[in-house]
């Protein structure tokens, strides 16, 4: 007799709920609440060729189709080809073969042709049913191979058929984009699966037990109603699944119930039995106990392991043959297989077919939001159990091996420390990096070497500065970028060297410091205290310069010329009325000269880049003020209809812009002339107005940056005092949570900055039409960040205290992918796929083809001086040929699965392959020889390959999701962290110093130093970075 849990046995006649599975036909009997679903799809199903079902993950799309929708249509007695394995090296030969029976000749008339075959077979109906079609554009999203063109096909044939696609809802644009140009009509005939409503969910829980025998008290009924019903998180299954109802769990907690009344003789689901079970949660908790007190005390952490490679944080379910799963979770293939071998006993694990094998996958995608968390979180757990003494005596007593014990003990408590470590790089880089050096020294697990990779990556490019005690209120460059300044509520204003980041001088207000500028060298800083003091100070630290009286009115912002020869800062006022702006020479003493003519709050001053002009604005007063610093005199006043929320000069000092609380912009010359018409931020239907919150110009005063309360950054073409009605501006992708606040031009130009009231710095490369790159490290909104002269580095200071400095590389590129015609680096040469034709670009040379009669050319790659050509085949032939005659250098015939992925190396003396199986082959040109085996890189086909400049690793990239980096001696190095389910491409950059990966429309960059190195190496190299006067 089995000792599973009650909730994952198998259903018989006798169980009213069937637990944690799809339902099938042979329990359509106990399957409730979704008769009018399929009624109503089956209804779609016959009015149209092809019919969408869509729905979230858990609602029931398996269970609806094959429990009542397929008997259905059978009994109608329509044939019905059911498919949904996936994990198959061509989906499209696949599902011909399922409709046929057999073989299908390839290419786009396969499905049609398959379509003939069976409906010679039977004449009735012919229904496809292509379920958790998801999984197809996820596993194949780097090369969909020739469904999308069959389908069309398929759907355009005069045949007597109908098509379902099944799938989760946020792949409805996927699907979009899969069969857009193929099926017409896509969306004629759609069906969305909703959640269980009440009452639909009520017949759920107690129908099946009422056919049963048994009774179903109703206020129990509604307490689970209430239990897994979406609203408040802490009375809610939203706060695990997100959604409404999910019949996965809804059967898990009614099984578990039905089976504690068997054992009183009083079969039912009684009130008082959930109670005595814990309710929702001690059922759920009960569960994953029943679940992992199957696993030895030493599988518990490879456990942990696998299951969070199995649950990608995606969402989406991933299917890995054994050895990829054993890689990705860094255990071994026999440590791995035991623990399948559990969780398939327990029904947590399925096995799929695969190409060359079986693949291992969560039973259900509602899995995910129960098992990462609890293996994220065991490590925890099992420290914690490990430290006591009563916990080991009684591990002793039972003859377990005291010294294996403590090194899972140390395992655990290793990543436990490494997840700590993670959070800190982005605080405190080196201090994260001597504590991974220090973790990877005593351990080898994956996770802790990963943690090291990120601390040196994070030593290398992005060095946190000693945070504030407090908010960091300001930060700034000096105009030569040898210094930096930052100031917090700590009180303290620092001076450090931007290079090494040592403190060169500081001063201590009693109070925060609220802002803080440098001259042009560095060598006077003037820092703005809530304590009543300003301050003029020296790179000595000597302050040369103090204004107000400790306890006085609190200085609330201050600016210093470039030649650091005077300050303009604004300061509350004595009597509490309008703030004072103030202007000083700096010197020995402090003659405070008062520019009078504001009312209301003045929001900032600041100087022109000479020196000589003072630009003010007061939110109140709807007005910008230009005043002549010498005399203190009002030169201009700038009058608008709404609170004005930023101003500045543009770079020569002719033209002043002005951003106004009423979403409009207003440029005027220096001298108090309106330019043209104001310019308007875009106003969005159903949406608030928003307000232009800050305007800055470009170096060449032919732009401006301007940000809004929505969150959005916009770019103004301008010329020098012209403004034509009804510009538009460039609206940069992507937005900044709860409004942006600022947004500059870096010195060169190519660049732009936004920081807002989230935590995020984001900076954009020209032409600016592209996804930002975003840099996260601030726990808090950002409240200041500015370039470098430079314009390679940004610095930024964080509402929690943290001031960061970000490297910025050169404007990441990758090429884009699923060209059809592939051009020779020296653009001499062009191959079309299509064709399997060569072309001379240019030249009237002649067409030659490379492609042998009834071959399918999938991917090719020409070598880095054009001397070869790659070709990697559907059948999995690959053939290298010289480009100048055509003839072969090297050929495999008898690879078991199409080639999606091809790369030479720098020289042209090394090639690798990749395949619909998952595996990178490597190829020696000079004495090559077949390489049967290759690495098992990937789980699902290999999309992307690339050879680092050295020739010595290889970046891959599979549908799995995942980009990983090998040696050439087949050694894994890394797995390139963080947001991976959408990965696409990877490749080294030239220099091979940076790894580009692209996750759908972000371009994320690695450190080479870091992710491109063997473990072996890193300690060495992390030790000669601390040991190095540079971060």
């Amino acid at each position: 007799m089995s000792d599973a849990p009650h909730s994952l046995l198998p259903a018989d006649i006798h169980e009213p709920y069937i637990g944690l599975k799809p339902y099938t036909e042979a329990e359509r009997d106990r399957f409730f609440g979704r008769e009018r679903d399929a009624q109503l799809l089956i209804n779609k199903l016959f009015s149209h060729p092809l019919t969408l079902l869509y729905a979230p993950s858990g609602v029931g799309k398996t269970s609806l189709l094959r429990a009542l929708v397929i008997p259905e249509l059978r009994a109608e007695e329509a044939q019905v080809v059911y498919f949904d394995k996936w994990n198959t090296a061509d989906p499209c030969d696949a599902v011909a073969q399922s409709m046929a029976g057999g073989p299908v000749a390839s290419g786009q008339g396969q499905l049609a042709e398959a379509a003939r075959l069976a409906l010679a077979r039977d004449g009735s109906t012919l229904v496809l049913v292509l379920d958790q079609f998801e999984e197809y554009l996820q596993r194949y999203a780097g090369d969909l191979g020739n469904l999308p063109a069959a389908l069309g096909a398929l759907l355009r044939s005069t045949l007597d058929l109908r098509v379902v696609l099944s799938f989760r809802e946020e792949f409805l644009a996927s699907v979009d984009a899969c069969l857009r140009g193929h099926v017409l009509a896509l969306f004629a005939s759609t069906y969305h699966l909703e959640h269980l409503d009440r009452d639909r969910a009520r017949e759920a829980i107690a129908a099946p037990a009422g056919r049963f025998g048994g009774e179903c008290e109703e206020a129990l009924v509604n307490r689970l109603l209430d239990d897994l019903a979406p609203g408040d998180p802490e009375r809610s299954v939203a706060r695990l699944y997100r959604g409404g109802i999910e019949l996965p769990f809804l059967q898990l907690i009614c099984r578990c119930l039905w089976n504690k009344s068997l054992a009183s003789g009083k079969p039912g689901l009684r009130m008082a039995d959930y109670l005595a079970l814990g309710e929702r949660r001690g059922i759920i908790a009960a569960y994953l106990h029943e679940v992992t007190r199957h696993f030895g005390l030493l599988q518990s952490l490879d456990a942990a392991q696998v299951l969070k490679a199995l649950a990608p944080r995606s969402g989406v379910k991933i299917a890995y043959p054994l050895e990829a799963l054993a890689a990705q979770a860094g255990t071994s293939e026999q440590r791995t297989e035991r623990v399948l071998e559990v969780l398939r006993e327990h029904r947590i694990v399925r096995t799929r077919d695969a190409a060359g094998g079986v693949s291992y996958e969560l039973q259900h995608d509602a899995f995910i939001e129960i098992v990462r968390p609890w293996a994220e979180q065991h490590f925890r757990r099992r420290n914690q159990c490990f430290g006591g003494l009563a916990s080991l005596a009684l591990l002793l007593a039972v003859g377990f091996n005291v010294h294996t014990l403590r090194q899972d003990s140390q395992e655990a408590n290793a990543r436990r420390i490494a997840a700590e470590v993670t959070d800190r790089i982005e605080v405190d880089t080196r201090r994260a990096l001597e504590e991974a050096l220090q973790l990877a020294a005593d351990s080898d697990d994956r996770n802790v070497r990963n943690t090291l990779r990120l601390a040196i990556s994070g030593f290398l490019h992005n060095p946190a500065l000693a945070p504030h005690k407090g908010a960091a209120n300001g930060v700034a460059f000096s105009r030569d970028g040898a210094w930096i300044v930052s100031a917090g509520d700590d009180g303290e204003a620092r001076l450090l060297n931007s290079q090494s980041l040592a403190i060169q001088a500081s001063t201590v207000h009693a109070g925060p410091v609220v802002a803080v500028a440098l001259s042009e060298d560095g060598a006077r800083v003037v820092s703005a205290g809530r304590d009543g003091l300003l301050r003029v100070w020296d790179r000595s630290g000597k302050v040369v310069t103090e204004c107000g009286h400790a306890g006085g009115p609190p200085w609330l912002d201050a600016d210093i010329s470039r030649d650091g020869r005077r300050v303009v800062a604004i300061r509350e006022s004595e009597d509490g009325t309008s703030p004072d702006l103030l202007l000083t020479e700096t010197g020995a003493g402090c003659k405070l000269t008062r520019l009078s003519g504001h009312f209301g709050n003045v929001g900032s001053a600041a100087f022109d880049e000479s020196g000589e002009w003072v630009l003010s604005y007061g939110n109140n007063d709807n007005t910008a003020r230009i005043w002549a610093a010498a005399e203190g005199r009002l030169s201009a006043t700038l009058t608008h209809p709404d609170e004005v929320f930023g101003a500045s000069f543009s770079p020569d000092g002719s033209e002043v812009a002005v951003a106004v609380s009423d979403g409009t912009v207003y440029r005027w010359t220096a001298r108090g002339r309106l330019i043209g018409h104001p310019l308007e931020l875009p106003v969005h239907p159903d949406q608030p107005p928003v307000s232009a919150t800050s305007v800055r110009y470009a170096p060449d005063g032919r732009r401006m940056a301007v940000t809004s309360s929505d969150g959005g950054v916009y770019v103004w073409d301008v010329q020098p005092d012209v403004q034509l009605p009804g510009a538009p501006p460039q609206a940069l992708p992507g937005m900044h949570a709860g409004g942006a606040l600022a947004a500059y031009f870096s010195p060169d130009g190519r660049r732009i900055l936004s920081f807002g009231r989230d935590d995020t710095v984001r900076v954009w490369d020209e032409p600016f039409a592209f996804r930002a790159r975003e840099f996260r490290g601030h726990g808090q909104e950002v409240r200041a960040a500015l370039f470098a002269p430079d314009s390679t580095r940004v610095v930024s200071a964080g509402a929690d205290g943290t001031v960061k400095l970000w490297r910025l590389q050169p404007a990441d590129f990758l090429p884009p992918m699923g060209s059809g015609l592939i051009l020779s680096p020296n653009g001499r040469f062009s191959f079309s796929i299509a064709t399997g034709e060569l072309l001379e670009v240019g030249g009237g040379g002649t067409r030659r083809n490379l492609s042998k009669k009834g071959e399918v050319v999938r991917t090719a790659v020409f070598s880095n001086d054009a001397a070869l050509i790659a070709l990697g085949m559907t059948s999995g032939h690959l053939r290298v040929l010289q480009v100048a005659g055509g003839e072969p250098v090297f050929e495999v015939d008898d690879l078991e699965s199409p080639l999606y992925a091809l790369a030479f190396d720098r020289r042209g003396l090394r090639l690798a392959s990749g395949g619909s199986d998952g595996r990178v082959r490597l190829y020696e040109l000079e004495s090559p020889k077949p390489d049967r085996n290759g690495i098992a890189a990937h789980a699902g086909p290999v999309i992307s390959l690339d050879i680092h400049p050295d020739g010595e690793r290889i970046v891959s990239t599979g549908a799995d999701g995942a980009a990983r980096v090998w040696s050439w001696q087949r050694q894994a190095l890394s797995t390139l962290e963080g947001e991976s389910d959408r990965v696409r491409d990877a490749r080294f950059s030239a220099d091979g110093r940076r790894i580009l990966r692209r996750n759908g429309d972000r371009i994320t960059t690695f450190d080479g130093e870091a992710w491109a190195r063997a473990d072996e190496e890193l300690s060495t190299f992390a030790r000669r970075l601390l040991a190095s006067p540079k971060p």
